[in-house]
């Protein structure tokens, strides 16, 4: 990365405070990102140093702007303030500059960053100028995973010099972002949770809300299950002696063993009435999935069922 620092002198609008020089002024580390909520969308994530002997009263949130400028140095592109969390803001940290696709920022293309000076504070202003290019684009196929591990090697950085945890482990054993973390890069890079979700410990998604198609297929299937076999043939001989369809008449086959399992569960096993029906549901849904009894039917004992049932322990609370 190419770094060009440029003085220069204005008079301030408004009384200026006195306020130190700092003994450093830098951005290096400075990595562009892309693709990562939006196809075509620009993320720079700025690391910076602006140290002094003795910190300012002032945080630096009111006392520097970060700028990001074309490289013919006309244009200001977007700027930024400093997150003063931790020292006010001062010494290391990191500053992000985010642009939509509809931003049409370049990809590869050279821009500056400056660290500018707030004349409010400084009577003779300052500014410094960083050049970066191609380098400082990251060629990484997996834009999210090289995001995250941008802000993991900012954070295990940040952590010495802020004195505070910023990392984690979750569960599964993989380094997320600390509550403290969280709370420092989501002010520095809003929609962080967005572009890189694996960053922290409660995940946003974005659910397919797509409405589903239902059909009746399967049901469909196990009507015709027994076609051209001899339990169709010995059910269609059963429906001729009663003039009705096979398929009704394997389903009143299957109700007439449900109503003698659950005679012999109460008669034979002293089964209470509840479990005795249970039993037989039970032998009903094998016999749908057989293909014996209407998959609607079944759909409906269930259905009639919970609904007397809560209409019994109803009246019996009552």
């Amino acid at each position: 990365m190419a770094g060009v620092i440029t003085l220069f002198t204005m008079v301030p609008a408004t009384p200026a405070l006195a306020i130190a020089e700092p003994t450093e002024v830098s951005l290096e580390g400075i990595v562009i990102f892309q693709d990562l909520i939006d196809d075509y969308d620009f993320l720079a994530i700025v690391p910076y140093n602006i140290a002094f002997i003795t910190e300012p009263d002032e945080n630096i949130n009111e006392t520097y702007i970060f700028q990001m400028l074309s490289s013919d140095n006309y244009s200001e592109l977007g700027f930024m303030l400093a997150s003063p969390s931790y020292n006010g803001g001062y010494g290391p940290g990191v500053v992000a500059f985010y642009f939509s696709a509809t931003t049409n920022m370049t990809w590869g293309e050279d821009y500056i960053f400056r660290v500018q000076q707030n004349p409010t504070y400084y009577s003779s202003p300052q500014y410094w100028d960083f050049l970066i290019g191609d380098s400082n684009y990251s060629t990484e196929d997996d834009q999210e995973a090289a995001l995250k591990a941008k802000i993991v090697d900012s954070a295990t950085f940040l952590t010495t010099a802020f004195e505070t945890a910023l990392l984690s482990q979750s569960e599964s054993g993989n380094t997320i972002l600390s509550t403290y973390g969280e709370l420092y890069y989501l002010s520095v890079i809003p929609g962080l949770q967005t572009m890189c979700p694996s960053l922290f410990s409660v995940q946003l998604e974005n659910p397919d809300y797509t409405k589903r198609t239902w059909a009746t297929t399967l049901a469909d299937t196990l009507e015709t299950k027994y076609s051209g076999t001899f339990v169709y043939d010995f059910m269609t001989g059963f429906a001729g002696l009663f003039e009705m369809e096979t398929s009704a008449a394997m389903g009143i086959f299957s109700l007439l063993l449900f109503v003698i399992l659950v005679g012999i569960s109460v008669w034979k096993f002293k089964a209470s009435m509840l479990a005795a029906f249970i039993d037989g549901y039970t032998l009903l849904l094998l016999l749908m999935l057989m293909g014996m009894f209407p998959m609607v039917a079944a759909g409906g004992i269930a259905f009639c069922s919970v609904l007397l049932g809560g209409v019994i322990l109803f009246l019996n609370k009552a």
